[in-house]
């Protein structure tokens, strides 16, 4: 038999199994796609070219890693599914004479078939879907749309090689499969697995387990800094629970269910419920696949939105006013010259400025345990204690910014809570004790807590002298890694967007000329950061992560969608049979129908269900870590969380239409 005659017969074998092979294969081309065009903008020369280029191709380099990382795990996975299928297939050509390395020869055919295919309907489909994407991508980032078509020619061979070594690896792995099973076992091994599973109390009980203290981490865990540490510790254990809950879980559920002779012994419950136990150990998996796939698609598309949406409240979070001037360490008579900068570049670009608020503070990072701050803490005091963030301001500054007038003795201080511990009676700083007042409401001062993560005290003291004394404990403390003193300018001025811009180029060249005036000290004396271009780049940030969880999304939604459509072919080639002898001990089509119903209703919508309680109990922890971009609005994450929910339902929803209709074409097949 020559090459010719396997080629096809692999055609007319993977013609016969079209049902099962055309998904497989519109999955590899569409990851093969997308595949195609994150490698294309990591290398496109026009986008690397614009500003946030850096940005973009960090996020474009992550999703090239995260693609590649998922194709191999999910075609491996829905190859598992082909070849259950096609085992007894395989037994019968063996039975009927053809030998091993024959069937080897003709699999290999139908991998290459396969595999050529995918690889270059991937690259087709990328190839036509790039400059779309591009276009897409470059609309929400607020980049220049750039004319022209390219072709990524190493993109093009980095997805034909990757492709290529993952369908060699599945076709090793399936000729092993067949090399190790004799034709007996071939012909029946669509007939395992029908021992019933034990109920596995240990196993379920790990599960809740796990899940219980990933519940309690998210909901437990304060600290933003702390909530990204734990994340992936959080996100491993609802993994393991899922996994342990749907296989131990769900066979002591239906179990109970069974020993409900009122429940059980109704028609359509009796068939499902009996069918489900026999088959869970398999289907359990199936089903944490789609849980734990649903739960990402919803995690970073509602994180992802809610970033976008978001993007002016971090930008008015962070930078308050039009224009932030902050001086490190600039000497009194110098401050005048700053503001004066701001007024000679709105005069010469014909702007006034408007609301100006100004002061000097001094932010210096400790570790708090009670009444106790320490500054450059020993390992056990940073054990014993919280990471806080101190800003310290004086009296005279206090009551001109907040037109509160207090008096304050030299061991005194007044203290502003904006996230930790409020009751103390007093401090301790490095041995310096203060007496705290009282406490004042918090402190409206832009900028002074834009990037509080940590817990944040903001403390008045009596005046410079004390103020002195702190500073010089500080930089005893830290040396070189001490902080400045820094002198904050923050002013709205009148105009449009770009004359802003054209003014803030000119305080630009004026700052920059003072700061090559102190080219001596070791640090810049003094930043400008401008309102519109922070918004810009944010832009492109939180847009480039937008566009990657949406595109993420979207291959998490693919592999969900393809993973239940073989779930519910497998088993409805496994019903089939059992159905069929029902109908013929008397159960009416009617009666087939409503038991495949209760079925499939049952098996289907169980993830969504796991999915939204596993992102109801991660609300709170992906919240603060939200802020640690400086998006503190619950109200906008838990509506974009919502409304992402909702379509995904309703996507999930029509799936299950489709589905169902496939299972029950394939059980309503005669013979």
């Amino acid at each position: 038999m020559n090459g010719f005659f396997y080629g096809k017969l692999a055609c007319g074998n993977l013609k016969k199994n079209g049902r099962l092979y055309l998904p497989y294969i519109l999955a590899a081309v569409g990851i093969g796609a997308m595949y195609y065009i994150m490698v294309a903008l990591t290398g496109d020369e026009g986008i690397m070219e614009m500003p946030g280029a850096v940005e973009l191709k960090m996020i474009m380099s992550l999703g090239c890693g995260v693609i590649m990382v998922f194709a191999v795990i999910f075609l491996f996975y829905t190859n598992s599914f082909l070849m259950k299928r096609r085992k007894k297939e395989f037994g019968l050509f063996h039975i009927l004479g053809m030998e091993k390395r024959h069937i080897g020869k003709m699999m290999f055919w139908e991998t290459c078939i396969v595999g050529a295919i995918s690889i270059a309907g991937g690259l087709l489909a990328g190839i036509i879907l790039y400059k779309l994407v591009v276009l897409v991508l470059l609309n929400i980032t607020g980049l220049e749309v750039s004319f022209g078509f390219r072709i990524s020619i190493p993109g093009a061979a980095t997805v034909a090689a990757c492709f290529a070594v993952i369908f060699i690896m599945t076709l090793l792995y399936n000729l092993r499969q067949v090399q190790k099973a004799n034709a007996i076992e071939l012909l029946h091994s669509g007939s395992q697995g029908e021992r019933e599973p034990k109920t596995r109390w240990l196993l379920a009980l790990v599960g809740l387990a796990a899940l219980g203290l990933a519940y309690g981490i998210a909901i437990v865990t304060e600290d933003p800094v702390g909530a990204m540490l734990l994340f992936f510790v959080a996100v491993l254990l609802v993994v393991l629970g899922t996994y342990c809950l749907f296989t131990a879980g769900s066979i002591a559920v239906l179990k109970m269910m069974r020993r409900n002779k009122g429940y059980y012994y109704k028609t359509k419950h009796f068939t499902s419920v009996s069918g489900m136990i026999y088959r869970m150990k398999q289907n359990a998996v199936g089903l944490a696949n789609i849980c734990i796939l649903s739960t990402m698609v919803l995690v970073m598309v509602s994180g992802t939105v809610s970033l976008y949406i978001g993007v002016n409240d971090i930008v008015n979070t962070r930078y308050p006013k039009d224009f932030s001037i902050t001086g490190y360490d600039v000497p009194d008579q110098e401050k005048a010259a700053l503001k004066e900068m701001l007024l000679q570049a709105a005069e010469e670009s014909g702007l006034t400025v408007g609301e100006t608020t100004e002061y000097t503070t001094l932010g210096i990072t400790a570790w708090k345990s009670g009444e106790n701050i320490k500054l450059a803490a020993s390992e056990t005091e940073r054990a014993e204690g919280e990471i806080c963030i101190f800003q310290l301001i004086t009296l005279e500054e206090y009551a001109r910014c907040s037109g509160d007038q207090q008096e304050l003795a030299e061991d005194e201080i007044l203290v502003s809570v904006r996230q930790g511990e409020e009751g103390d009676q007093a401090y301790s700083i490095n041995g310096l004790n203060f007496k705290i007042k009282g406490y004042v409401a918090d402190l409206d001062l832009e900028g002074l807590d834009n990037n509080v993560v940590f817990d944040g005290y903001f403390v008045v003291v009596k005046d410079n002298q004390v103020l002195d004394q702190i500073d010089k404990i500080q930089r005893e403390a830290y040396g070189d890694n001490a902080s400045t003193r820094n002198y904050c300018i923050y002013a709205d001025l009148s105009g449009e967007a770009q004359q802003k811009k054209d003014c803030g180029r000119r305080l630009e060249e004026l700052i920059e000329a003072y700061n090559q005036g102190k080219a001596e000290e070791s640090h810049l004396a003094a930043r400008l950061d401008i309102k519109e271009e922070q918004r810009e780049g944010f832009l492109i940030f939180c847009g480039g992560f937008l566009f990657l969880g949406v595109f993420l999304g979207f291959v998490f939604l693919m592999a969900t969608v393809l993973i239940i459509y073989y779930k519910q072919v497998s088993e409805g080639y496994e019903d089939k049979g059992r159905f069929e002898i029902m109908q013929k001990v008397g159960m009416s089509p009617k009666e087939v129908r409503a038991s495949i119903h209760s079925q499939v209703l049952k098996v289907f919508f169980l993830p969504l269900v796991m999915a939204c309680i596993h992102l109801t109990m991660a609300f709170p922890m992906l919240n603060r870590l939200l802020a640690l971009f400086n998006l503190r609005n619950p109200q906008l994450f838990a509506v974009c969380t919502i409304t992402c929910v909702g379509i995904f339902a309703v996507i999930y929803g029509i799936v299950f239409g489709i589905t169902a209709k496939a299972y029950y074409r394939i059980v309503g097949e005669q013979k």
